[in-house]
């Protein structure tokens, strides 16, 4: 059984941010955040992605670590 989670960890670290990223995109396309075309939007936008992707290669980087000592 343990090995069973192991093995699946990865899906189950994908499936929350597949979440957090449909949210955001329905945040923007229904709230029209980036339609107004100010810069500080858009600053704010990539801002947020680029956390997030550095959020995920830490995660990632943790899991592979452990998982290889």
């Amino acid at each position: 059984m343990l090995n069973i989670i192991k093995k699946l960890r990865f899906l189950l670290l994908l499936i929350p941010l597949g979440i957090i990223i449909r949210y955001v995109d329905l945040e923007i396309t229904r709230g029209g955040f980036l339609l107004s075309n100010e810069k500080s939007n858009h600053f704010v936008f990539i801002g947020g992605l680029v956390f997030l992707v550095i959020g995920l290669i830490v995660i990632v980087l943790y899991f592979d670590k452990k998982s290889n000592p």
